[in-house]
């Protein structure tokens, strides 16, 4: 039989993917695992040991994890991996519905969110919502496939996703409410159903019973893990108990700030959303959908008390989809004109000076900066101004190409800077905004000075006693390797194990006289309450903004290091050696 021949349409997939994988996937491991994150590992780590934690409000994540921490190791990259796996499987859910959505439209859905510097984001954090994003985008994709019985698996798979299943399936319920009222579906603009019309019979729409027979299936199967601890059946009451739980007790998390977010790093689909609804060529059908699904996604995620970043990944998918209706008009468009590639490159050009001029403000005495904003304002009207010359000169069709072009342009390059700060440059930094703080520090230094000494004392890295007076799930993640640690709130009197990790203000106490110590930057949180810092510009571009930093201190009795004896504890204190490594 022959095979069937590769197009340059399955290279650009194939292309998407790998791209999406690779920035995933690239570095994953550098950042430490914070609190939130470390929780769940931690809880998949005592599987691999034979532990049985109590009912978790992950039970997809964590069984995961348990068999990739049991074939390969319990590292950071391990922990994060398939979150990470997940964001990238995301991107062939436009392969599946191209004929629904168009080729360039799923071609270009594919590539906004193989490379959305929100969705690379928190596809590298441990999260259930990337988890329940993929596999509920799964399982719809095969109920419009009409394969029911995988889009029940998947759908069972969400729901053991975790807490972020839940606020992201009630906006869906929400938005496909307003659209059965609107008497509108995803096969028709309107579409008014006849009386002899039975469910069963709609386009695209599964046998509902196999769906629900097999979704039961997939989590007796996973959430029981495979019938070995019936216990865990509980956990979807616990994720369900959480998402409650998250309408009394507030995050913290201003809702603004998730607007800001929304704004600075997907700015690029908002703006081409705007183009897809405002230009008749670009609505399509779907976009309606599409939209009701985003403003519905969006105000419960702002009404939500126990609102987090990562609940914004419910908005960033259909918003793309719409994008991805007015990017594949543009490139539908005939781009082979001279002056559609002039008015782009103007149009970048002008982008590129207006950024440039944004960047300048920091430098800027303050009686300069009106002068500053006038000349961006002077651009903008510059690239007006341009679009309107082209339109009457040539046509209207070669101005909108062009302009729309260079724009696109200019946002890839925006998009791809942002992507890789958030991801590779300050992969935990709260000046990102992606992850839940507290975030942690030098975790990675504070190891390997445990290393030093565990080899200095014992001649094995991983055999040191310590007692460490910081209980954190972070902390416990860090020093899980180590064959003698014992957590407690104080040392007693007379008690001087060979190493202590304590917070910074037991620095004074007695004890630490026959210690020496290091201090580390460990807990790290923005030192703003409102959306975006104060001096916001110089956050956009350099994303410099206050931080927060909590320190803890490494002390190592005196006579682990060479010619050194134990000092008698009301002896002078040793000072402490500050760290130098730039937190």
């Amino acid at each position: 039989m022959p095979s069937k021949k590769r197009t340059i349409e399955d290279g650009l997939y194939t292309l998407a993917f790998f791209l999406a994988l690779g920035v995933r996937l690239f570095n994953l491991g550098r950042a430490p695992l914070s609190n939130l994150e470390a929780d769940a590992a931690l809880q998949a780590w005592d599987l691999t040991r034979g532990l049985l934690p109590v009912s978790a409000a992950h039970p997809l994540y964590i069984s995961l994890t348990r068999v990739s921490f049991s074939l390969l190791g319990s590292t950071n990259f391990m922990a994060r991996l398939w979150p990470a796996l997940a964001g990238s499987v995301l991107v062939l859910v436009p392969l599946a519905l191209r004929s629904k959505l168009g080729r360039l439209a799923a071609l270009a859905l594919a590539f906004g969110l193989a490379l959305d510097p929100g969705l690379v984001a928190l596809s590298r954090l441990v999260n259930s919502s990337m988890l329940a994003v993929s596999c509920t985008a799964l399982a719809l994709t095969l109920a419009y496939a009409r394969k029911p019985a995988w889009s029940g698996i998947f759908a069972g798979l969400a729901l053991l996703s975790g807490p972020g299943v839940w606020i992201g399936w009630l906006g869906l319920g929400i938005a496909w409410g307003a659209a059965r009222l609107a008497g509108f579906t995803l096969e028709t603009e309107s579409a008014p159903r006849s009386k002899t019309t039975s469910p069963e019979s709609e386009p695209g729409l599964p046998s509902f019973q196999t769906g629900i027979i097999y979704a039961v299936a997939s989590i007796l199967l996973i959430g029981t893990r495979f019938f070995t601890y019936p216990a865990g059946l509980g956990a979807l009451a616990t994720s369900l108990g959480a998402f409650f739980a998250g309408w009394l007790s507030p995050s913290g998390t201003p809702a603004l700030r998730l607007l800001a977010m929304t704004g600075v790093y997907t700015i690029g689909a908002l703006i081409f959303t705007g183009v897809a609804l405002s230009w008749p060529r670009a609505r399509h059908r779907w976009v309606t959908g599409l939209g009701i699904w985003a403003l519905s996604a969006l105000v419960l995620t702002l009404l939500y008390p126990g609102r987090t970043a990562a609940d914004l990944v419910w908005v960033l998918v259909p918003l793309w989809g719409m994008a991805a209706a007015a990017l594949a008009a543009v490139f539908a468009d005939d781009l082979r004109q001279p002056m559609v590639a002039g008015q782009a490159a103007a149009w970048f050009v002008l982008l590129s000076l207006s950024w440039i001029t944004l960047a300048s403000l920091h430098r800027t005495l303050p009686e300069g900066y009106a002068l500053r904003w006038l000349i961006l304002l002077g651009i903008g009207v510059l690239g007006v101004l341009s679009t309107a010359f082209v339109g009457l000169g040539w046509s209207w069709a070669i101005a909108r190409s062009g302009t729309l072009l260079g724009m696109l342009a200019a946002l890839v390059v925006y998009s791809t800077a942002a992507m890789v700060g958030a991801s590779q440059t300050r992969p935990n930094s709260p000046a990102e905004l992606w992850s839940s703080p507290p975030l942690t520090g030098q975790a990675d230094l504070l190891l390997a000075t445990l290393h030093d000494l565990a080899l200095t004392e014992q001649g094995l890295p991983d055999h040191l006693e310590l007692v460490s007076l910081v209980d954190q799930s972070a902390m416990r993640w860090v020093l899980k390797d180590f064959s003698e640690v014992r957590y407690t709130s104080a040392l007693a009197d007379a008690e001087l194990p060979p190493v202590v990790i304590a917070p910074q203000e037991s620095e004074s106490a007695t004890w630490a006289a026959a210690y020496r110590g290091q201090d580390f930057a460990w807990a790290l949180s923005p030192a703003w309450a409102g959306a975006l810092p104060e001096a916001w510009v110089d956050w956009l571009v350099f994303r410099n903004a206050p931080i927060e930093t909590e320190y803890l201190i490494l002390w190592a009795r005196g006579d682990l290091f060479p010619g050194q004896e134990l000092m008698d504890a009301n002896a002078e204190e040793l000072p402490v050696e500050k760290n130098q490594q730039e937190h």
